[in-house]
């Protein structure tokens, strides 16, 4: 199992990169679970869906870290 990424990292990643993270790192998913990655401007989301299913089981969301400097 591949080791935990920093929110930076994967917001750097495509979305396939993404796709592939999350299918080696989280155990909620199964072999046939479809992953739609959709940006947004504050991050992506990761929606988990079962096959034939039209509404996602899980939801994860990846935000970017505000910028604390200003």
């Amino acid at each position: 199992m591949a080791g935990r990424k920093k929110i930076d990292e994967i917001l750097n990643m495509s979305r396939h990169e993404i796709i592939e993270y999350l299918r080696e790192t989280d155990i909620a998913l199964q072999q046939t679970d479809l992953i739609k990655i959709i940006p947004f401007g504050q991050g992506v989301r990761a929606e988990y869906y079962h096959p034939n299913s039209h509404k996602p089981f899980k939801t994860r969301v990846f935000l970017k870290n505000p910028d604390v400097s200003g």
